[in-house]
């Protein structure tokens, strides 16, 4: 059998794409009516799907498709003890629901994207049976309390308020126990960032530029590539109007799972660098050689395509993953590869502290309840938040502060960090929070407060002393 996945428009849904399956050369029809429903009511509440859910749903079917195919079996075949032995074998367990690794020659993978997979054969055969197609497994489930909190904070009485809304909602028993939950988000100190752009900067600058955009919008990777380049040109018109270039503009975007658009904060001096050091010295030849690219190739030029690699293709999802795996084993990480998405973590992790700091919230002491203010910041930056993830993001912010008061791999040498301007410039953004008013660029004197902060070794002293 052979499976192949082509994205195309949503035939019902504006702007958005879907990814289907060829099999054996031919759309496999079944599969698009359940892809293109899922697109359309596979988001939280029945609601639209994420911008980029439909190609993972879609690659998630192809490997059902795959392994029953290996086994002899179609979909329709199948019965739950052939999808036992499909998850068995993912997870590298036994018969007995044991690991059991020496039987099998890779790694397993973990039980929540375990879990991922079964939720979305689960829906598959859930969509047949509503459309009446025949297959022979018998699904096996159990009712499932699902909770709708009403009040901030019901999620912590284990018993549950009385203003809860509880749905019953069916759950196949293949789906396994969730891996254990960690209590913080994936996040980079100041200095790591640093650390991640230079490396960004030596494969590609626009990968940079995009990474620089994230961490100080908070804006999710997709978002982040729709970026429109009259935005961020507009950073000169803005000061002429009387702003600095510590403030912020709205603009808009379109958030995940929704058409209409939200605004997110653009800080003026992220304007500025993308302006100097992408759009007005790199993006006209790259542009150039797009369209040249599109000519040659016969594609169609689009006229709002900012993010363009040295070669003039323009970037994708996918070229950003690769950039960021290729950055973290540059920077020495071999298990956890920093992944775009914690930019956003990242981002949302620096706010609690900036405004922790501004505010002189001491998040050492929260409790249970985040300080209003900190929830607020949140909402605002992110589009959303609650009183969970405001805390998640709380003791995120203490484990990075723990680490910049250690002497662990955050810290950066005297001589590297002469070097390095662009961690000068970080370095010097956060002495304007800390002093705000009070700052003095004429008498700032960088080298120094870093080696004060703790954010530098000077390693020039350490080899005197030897």
């Amino acid at each position: 059998m052979d499976i192949q996945t082509v994205t195309i428009p949503h035939p019902n849904l504006n702007k958005r794409d879907i990814t289907l399956l060829m099999v054996n050369g031919n759309i496999d029809i079944l599969s698009t009516e359940f892809l293109i429903y899922e697109a359309r009511y596979g988001g939280r509440h029945g609601s639209i799907g994420g911008k980029t859910s439909h190609a993972p749903k879609a690659f998630q079917i192809a490997e059902l498709y795959r392994h029953l195919n290996d086994m002899g079996l179609d979909w329709r075949t199948a019965n739950e003890e052939d999808i036992k032995r499909i998850r068995n074998a993912m997870l590298c367990w036994d018969l007995n629901d044991n690991l059991s690794e020496e039987d099998y020659p890779y790694e397993p993978i973990s039980r929540d994207s375990m879990n991922h997979k079964l939720n979305t054969w689960f829906k598959f055969y859930k969509y047949m049976e509503k459309i009446n197609e025949p297959f022979d497994i018998t699904l096996t489930t159990r009712k499932v309390k699902k909770y709708r909190h009403k009040r901030l904070l019901d999620h912590l009485n284990k018993r549950y308020s009385t203003n809860d809304e509880v749905d019953y909602i069916d759950s196949w028993t293949l789906k396994v126990k969730p891996s254990p939950k960690s209590h913080t988000y994936h996040a980079l100190t100041r200095t790591e960032f640093s650390k991640l752009r230079k490396h960004l900067r030596d494969i590609d600058i626009v990968y940079e530029m995009i990474a620089l955009l994230m961490v100080e919008t908070g804006l999710r990777r997709a978002a982040a590539l729709e970026a429109k380049e009259n935005d961020l040109r507009s950073w000169l018109k803005h000061i002429n109007a009387g702003k600095t270039i510590n403030d912020v503009i709205k603009c808009k975007y379109i958030p995940k799972g929704g058409d209409e658009p939200y605004e997110y904060d653009l800080p003026i001096r992220t304007m500025s660098e993308i302006n100097e050091n992408y759009l007005m010295r790199i993006f006209p030849q790259r542009q150039y050689d797009y369209e040249k690219r599109c000519v040659r190739l016969g594609e169609e030029i689009k006229n709002e395509v900012l993010w363009i690699t040295k070669r003039g293709k323009e970037v994708k999802k996918h070229d950003i993953n690769e950039a960021f795996d290729r950055a973290s084993k540059l920077m020495g990480r071999t298990n956890k590869n920093i992944t775009p998405h914690w930019l956003r973590h990242t981002f949302a992790t620096w706010t609690i502290m900036d405004v922790a700091k501004v505010k002189g919230i001491p998040l050492e002491n929260t409790g249970t309840t985040p300080n209003p203010l900190l929830l607020l910041a949140l909402q605002q930056k992110l589009g959303h938040a609650d009183a969970m993830t405001t805390m998640r993001y709380i003791a995120t912010a203490l484990k990075l502060m723990g680490l910049d008061l250690n002497d662990g791999p955050v810290k950066i040498s005297l001589r590297t960090f002469k070097r390095d301007k662009k961690a000068q410039e970080l370095v010097k953004d956060e002495a304007k929070i800390e002093f705000r008013e009070h700052f003095n660029d004429d008498y700032f004197d960088v080298i120094k407060y870093a080696i004060s902060r703790g954010i530098v070794i000077d390693d020039e002293l350490v080899l005197e002393k030897h």
